[in-house]
């Protein structure tokens, strides 16, 4: 089978490895869809250090049910279609007994990082308890937009009740994006979406965002209250995760506002504490999603659907992959999710 490996900083190849035979309580599927992520690209780059040389990077995807291993109990069977949530959890642990399954500590990393082969593949076997079926109308590009849609999803369950708030969106990346697409099903009055690129405003405005703000050399705090007749934000929700967008996010918050951290970037940030002090302003950390909303996440696309053609900018074969890493990281701004396909 033909796989994705990453050799080193800056260096990906195609190669032939043997298909995998699926282990007790794994299913083999036949990758069909797996999308390319910001961080497989700043691990391409050798930036992350959750890449070692010979992985299979990929951890956004969707396939085929071609063999099911010993042991397995969950009813699926050769030819479902399936959506894999990628973050391997023990089940028995404090946390994941509270259904808190993300932040478990006993469990492996996320799939394609570290020492665990992702979906760049053609072939990959998964344990059966981490496989969601797609519905049957769910296409497999679909089907590998629900990990990130996921992120987003988790972010947003921890805002609260949007309806009739002002909500700004920082950041308007792939997740920023998809945060934008679950807000909007919510009944907020205003959604303001920042970024310093032009060109992801204009795509934000087309996914459902009823004001943009590039705040290159503008004060944040002065452009939010332009918007909102000079009010503040109820909520913003901060999805790039450093310390410029993150202090931009908290400073458009009125008091007793809440700010909800997506990104995560820098280790390190610096932010006013009297801010958030003086104004009883509300800070949550959310890390990428449980088992549980995962699912509400697969969910959510089935009943709402999202704007594929705006959110997915190429899809290329496994081929074509080493030189679209490369691509993406030259012009960032012209591809909001690359989806790698196989026939």
């Amino acid at each position: 089978m033909k796989a994705l490996i990453y050799e080193g900083p800056k260096v990906l190849s195609v190669q032939e490895r043997p298909e995998p035979t699926p282990g007790e309580g794994q299913l083999k599927l036949k990758i069909r869809a797996c999308g390319i992520c910001g961080s497989d690209t700043a691990g391409y780059l050798g930036k992350t250090g959750r890449r070692n040389p010979g992985l299979v990077m990929g951890h956004e995807f969707s396939g085929e049910v071609v063999e099911v291993g010993e042991g397995c109990k969950l009813g699926y069977k050769v030819g479902d279609r399936v959506t894999v949530q990628p973050k391997e959890f023990c089940g028995s642990c404090p946390d994941c007994e509270l259904g808190y399954t993300n932040v478990c500590g006993v469990g492996k990393p996320l799939m394609g990082c570290i020492d665990v082969d992702g979906a760049f593949e053609e072939y990959l076997n998964v344990n059966e308890k981490l496989v969601y079926k797609m519905p049957d109308k769910m296409s497999f590009v679909e089907g590998a937009l629900i990990e990130p849609l996921a992120v987003a999803y988790g972010g947003v369950c921890k805002a609260g009740d949007l309806k009739d708030k002002d909500v700004l969106i920082v950041g308007a990346g792939t997740i920023g994006a998809m945060i934008l697409s679950i807000v909007k099903t919510m009944g907020p009055r205003t959604i303001i979406v920042s970024d310093l690129s032009d060109a992801r405003l204009e795509t934000a405005m087309k996914l459902g965002a009823t004001h943009t703000i590039n705040p290159g050399g503008k004060d944040m705090k002065e452009e939010v209250k332009k918007v909102l007749g000079g009010k503040l934000c109820d909520v913003a929700l901060e999805a790039v995760g450093i310390t410029p967008t993150v202090q931009q996010a908290m400073a458009a918050l009125k008091n007793r506002g809440t700010c909800v951290w997506v990104g995560n970037n820098w280790k390190m940030i610096e932010i006013n504490m009297q801010e958030i002090v003086t104004q009883e302003l509300t800070v949550r950390g959310t890390y990428i999603y449980t088992h549980k909303e995962f699912g509400e996440a697969m969910e959510f696309l089935a009943e709402h659907g999202l704007d594929v053609d705006t959110i997915v900018s190429a899809q290329v074969p496994i081929e074509k992959a080493p030189e679209m890493f490369d691509a993406i990281i030259a012009d960032p701004n012209s591809y909001l999710k690359v989806v790698v396909t196989f026939d």
